[in-house]
């Protein structure tokens, strides 16, 4: 065996650890970036379903004078089957939880002759990551029309649901 001369190519230890410094670096920057993407992707996406689920139960509203169940939304096509999936069975306005099956996000709705609420509440892993939101409609707010007025609220990341006083508007 000769010894090595200067005419053999390869890396040296010292440009090897200078290229995977410089990748934990790049990943370091990029992951948290994209944890935070996906995150406010599916924040985004719950807003979204709030305001589709006030939409409809504006336009039940108008239609038969009261606040409907999820069953009667289906039932007079005012949501499709694939939008939600129903977790819990309820009738006349009981709780009831519904989520779309994809995002992070699992929501739960009260109605009643008066009014309705709508509590979006991120999955128990995601709790101290995501943001909780609440949505809220009475008669009086309402009126027949598409939901003047009325705010979607969100409380901070947390382990257990947030107190009512820890809701505060949200403007996207």
């Amino acid at each position: 065996m000769s010894p090595k001369t200067s005419s053999q190519k390869g890396f040296s230890l010292l440009e090897i650890l200078l290229v995977i410094t410089l990748l934990g670096i790049l990943t370091g920057i990029a992951v948290p970036n994209l944890i935070a993407a996906r995150r406010a992707a599916h924040e985004g996406r719950a807003v979204a379903h709030i305001k589709t689920i006030n939409n409809v139960q504006a336009l039940y509203y108008q239609s038969n004078d009261k606040f409907a169940i999820v069953d009667d939304l289906y039932k007079k096509d005012f949501l499709t089957p694939g939008q939600f999936t129903r977790n819990v069975n309820s009738s006349n306005g009981a709780t009831e939880i519904i989520s779309d099956g994809f995002y992070d996000y699992s929501f739960r709705y009260t109605a009643n002759a008066d009014g309705y609420t709508l509590d979006c509440d991120p999955k128990t892993n995601l709790r101290t990551s995501y943001r909780f939101f609440r949505f809220r409609a009475s008669r009086s707010t309402t009126g027949g029309a598409s939901g003047a007025g009325e705010v979607i609220l969100f409380a901070l990341p947390q382990t257990g649901s947030p107190p009512t006083n820890a809701y505060k508007f949200f403007n996207p």
